[in-house]
């Protein structure tokens, strides 16, 4: 496993590996069973996701509500957005869980992709975007789990519950034993949604990281389309019928994982717009350790996706052009209106959207920040974020 980060090891890395990570993940949160899965698995899967999808959402959003009296304005706004973010998870973690076998049909068309790059400098691209996937998966949780170790300390140090959960039976300032189990119980919680958050933010650039380096192996072979006079017009031909044939494959991934990018994005950026404008708020230290933690780890939810999105649309833009210099002039008719064919299907990129509301992109992110920066300015202005005198 380790030697996909570091490179060593294994000579050929395939495009799947890429996944192997993301796929992992998935298995441990309980929404990716494995193809042997014993009994004891499925109580575990079982049991983690009705926590997830149920018993958190509930608890979170009580806890805040049976405990207004006592909560201050910071621990008030922290325990909302907490309550939100996990109301989102639990949406993702259904969509997954309903788009599983979906996710991974890609791979056997990922196997089919590979077979068509023998070449060094080829296979040397697809080692690299496995490294970069891999390395993506673990950067993701140094502030995820930054987060977790932020939030449960700064409750222990204060002596309150870290994340406000309601938990029935269970009275912090009765006991010391009582405090500490609901400590143990935030701990656990935390760990396995932050499990589900992880598996869920990190596919999607992933995919769409795949799809990139197929899309650039596939310009760079439109590139070298009929400048060999060593082949036929037959094997030319051919040669452009397998580079059509790629540019399908590339499509019908992006189709194959577009529906669960497409609910699971919108969720993101639902619950971003609605959680990060705690962070412009006045919070004071310590409290502002935790918002900076949550708010790095909004920016890691939405900010690689858009960015790769981004990228992908730039690549597709590339496509019609290198066919459009490839030596298609000296050809017969067969292969010239074949190129016409596949120039003009070239020319509509590969977007994705959120529900098909509006595109994921670069600049949908940054409308996100200055949705957040609006509503805080308003605020501001009107004085409803203003202290008591």
């Amino acid at each position: 496993m380790l030697e996909l980060l570091r490179g060593r090891g294994r000579v050929i890395l395939k495009s799947r590996d890429a996944l192997i990570y993301i796929f992992n993940i998935f298995t441990y949160a309980g929404t990716n069973p494995p193809e042997h899965k014993t009994h004891l698995y499925s109580l575990y899967a079982t049991t983690a996701n009705f926590i997830c999808i149920l018993v958190c959402p509930f608890s979170f959003h009580m806890g805040y509500i049976s405990s207004l009296d006592k909560l201050n304005k910071n621990e008030l706004l922290s325990a909302i957005q907490n309550a939100v973010q996990v109301t989102g998870i639990s949406i993702k973690v259904i969509v997954i869980i309903w788009y599983m076998k979906r996710l991974k049909k890609a791979l056997a068309i990922l196997d089919e992709l590979d077979q068509n790059y023998t070449h060094t400098e080829d296979l040397m691209k697809i080692r690299k975007c496995v490294q970069t996937c891999c390395k993506i998966v673990a950067i993701f949780c140094i502030p995820y789990y930054g987060f977790e170790i932020s939030t449960i300390s700064l409750g222990v140090l204060q002596h309150r519950n870290p994340l406000s959960i309601w938990l029935p039976y269970f009275n912090i300032e009765r006991t010391e034993w009582e405090y500490w189990c609901v400590v143990v119980w935030d701990i656990v919680i935390m760990f396995i949604l932050l499990l589900h958050q992880l598996s869920i933010d990190t596919y999607p650039p992933v995919y769409i990281s795949i799809m990139r380096t197929h899309m650039q192996l596939l310009v760079a072979r439109v590139a070298r389309l009929g400048k060999n006079r060593e082949m036929s017009e037959d094997e030319n031909y051919a040669e452009l019928l397998a580079c059509i044939q790629t540019h399908r494959q590339i499509k019908y991934i992006a189709n194959v994982v577009a529906p669960a990018i497409s609910i699971t994005l919108l969720v993101q950026f639902g619950t971003s717009a609605t959680t990060v404008l705690n962070w412009f708020g006045a919070v004071e230290f310590p409290e502002n350790i935790i918002a900076f933690a949550y708010f790095c780890c909004q920016l890691i939810q939405i900010l690689p996706c858009s960015y790769m999105a981004s990228n992908l649309i730039a690549d597709c833009d590339q496509l019609p052009y290198a066919i459009f210099h490839s030596n298609w002039i000296d050809r017969d008719r067969r292969y010239r209106k074949t190129i016409l064919f596949f120039i003009q299907r070239a020319q509509i990129p590969l977007r994705f959207s959120c529900l098909k509301l509006f595109y994921v992109n670069l600049a949908t992110s940054i409308s996100i920040g200055k949705f957040a920066f609006s509503i805080y300015t308003l605020l501001q202005k009107t004085g409803v974020n203003s202290k008591p005198q």
